[in-house]
């Protein structure tokens, strides 16, 4: 018996030895990559689902051990040419090959990626089976109807509902990743790789619901039909946003029935100088600095994903890194969100696609000498502001 627990004992510290190796080696394959922070987020995800397996049998993906190894083994297939390629996959390429990874993948990936990105765990989503899909887009004012006289007719109300399009664009994330690794890396490796998909999935997509200028889609900072908070004259610095007194006024400006799951959203060396802030008297403002209380953690719009950085007035806070910071302070400029992201839809095609690639410049490097094999995802999906009126975003005054 204590042969065998020792035997035991020695395989888990054997197994942990090398998750810790494969962990070392793909982070500092990663950094050249995609960079040191990403790498690191990264190999973050991979100790959660590990921690999450250990304690609850499953982990955020949603896929078992044996799920796992099929998808390695898929990617190894196509990296050392066990796998012939099907170029039909690939549209807009018809002279390069793409291999579908299974569905179940793909879900994997977006579910990871909806427990560490802010608009894929909050926002509508919408199944799309085209390339185009058309859903309503309400711009009216909000409906009350009207009691009937005696033998009176009623008033007919117009709706306003215009037409807001989800056009699906190609996301593509490339890394370059050693041969080796992939000879000896089963369910290790397919968690670095799933997570390394959907923190960068995750990544994108708030980049582009935030700032993003058209190119593929509009974010809210420079959405248009997204009303806009002007902060006083000679307040022209986000430091002086006032975050009582104007919070509160953009509170006041969102409609009553979008203000539940409605949130502050802003940049962290933002929120950092607003939970500072202090009267005349030298209180801060915000009860114990905005930390957020046991009450706004159980009330989380993502549903228990990401977590809120604080809360104002009693709405959370959540930070997001493509924000203006607060060193890019400067006059009738828009830095801030208050809304509700159930007025953003996303859409989603589901299926994800990879490619390999023998040679090229990976990273400044050539990967045909150096032992390695590029993989490439490619996934399609859309996002559009469905409901305008659901957000509103802080600007600097002129002067």
């Amino acid at each position: 018996m204590l042969e065998k627990e020792q035997m035991e004992k020695m395989l888990a510290e054997i197994e942990s030895k090398f998750k810790t190796v494969v962990d070392a080696s793909m982070e500092e394959k990663l950094k050249s990559i995609v960079g040191p922070l990403v790498a690191q987020e990264t190999r973050s995800i991979v100790e959660k689902m590990r921690v999450e397996r250990a304690l609850f049998g499953h982990d955020r993906s949603g896929l078992d051990e044996e799920q796992k190894k099929k998808f390695v083994e898929c990617v190894k297939a196509i990296t050392f040419g066990r796998t012939k390629a099907n170029e039909a996959l690939i549209p807009e390429q018809d002279s390069r090959g793409g291999y579908l990874m299974p569905k179940e993948v793909a879900n994997a990936i977006v579910r990871i990626a909806a427990s560490v990105g802010l608009v894929l765990s909050q926002a509508a989503k919408w199944e799309m089976k085209s390339d185009e899909l058309d859903i309503p887009n309400y711009t009216g004012s909000f409906l009350e109807g009207e009691y009937l006289g005696v033998d009176a007719e009623g008033a007919v109300t117009g709706l306003s509902f215009g037409s807001a399009k989800l056009i699906t664009k190609t996301w593509q994330l490339v890394f370059a990743i050693n041969k080796a690794l992939l000879a000896e890396a089963s369910v290790n490796l397919a968690d670095w790789l799933l997570a390394l998909a959907a923190e960068s999935l995750a990544n994108m997509v708030d980049k582009q619901a935030f700032v993003g200028t058209g190119n593929p889609f509009v974010g809210l900072l420079y959405n248009d039909d997204v009303s806009v908070k002007t902060l006083a004259t000679g307040k022209d610095t986000f430091a002086e946003f006032d975050v009582v007194a104007d919070s509160s006024a953009m509170i006041g400006d969102i409609e009553e029935s979008v203000l539940d799951g409605a949130a502050f959203y802003m940049n962290r060396t933002v929120w950092a100088s607003f939970r500072v802030q202090k009267d005349g008297a030298g209180k801060y403002l915000l009860d114990h600095a905005g930390t957020p209380t046991d009450a706004i953690l159980k009330y989380n719009p993502t549903g228990g994903g990401v977590k809120p950085a604080g809360e104002i007035l009693g709405f959370p806070v959540f930070t997001c890194r493509h924000l203006p910071l607060l060193s890019a302070t400067a006059v009738s400029t828009k830095f801030l969100v208050f809304g509700n992201f159930k007025g953003m839809a996303y859409g989603d095609k589901g299926e994800m696609e990879i490619e390999e690639h023998k040679s090229g410049n990976f990273g400044s490097k050539e990967i045909a000498r150096s032992y390695q094999r590029a993989l490439v995802m490619n996934h399609r999906h859309a996002m559009v502001t469905a409901l305008p009126t659901a957000f509103e975003v802080a600007k600097t005054a002129a002067s």
